[in-house]
């Protein structure tokens, strides 16, 4: 069985420069995300690598701008035309 690719770590390869913007967007607009796991004590779950809290936390942490965010939302169809 095939481990997904961790959410995080792309972010954060793509904070450091490691992968452009477009490709950014496009493969996290595409991404596989889990169903979450909460825990009321917990923003975001640690455990989980690929979650929309993840993503939600990327703009937190500086890792995507509020911008890149509304973008992959709106590339997945989340917001209206």
């Amino acid at each position: 069985m095939t481990e997904k690719p961790s959410l995080r770590t792309y972010l954060k390869r793509y904070a450091q420069g490691g992968i452009p913007r477009e490709e950014m967007l496009t493969a996290v607009a595409a991404w596989d995300f889990e169903e979450e796991v909460w825990d009321e004590l917990v923003i975001e779950p640690t455990h989980q690598d690929n979650t929309f809290s993840v993503l939600r936390g990327g703009v937190l942490q500086g890792r995507i701008t509020q911008v890149d965010f509304e973008e992959i939302m709106r590339r997945r169809g989340a917001y209206g035309t």
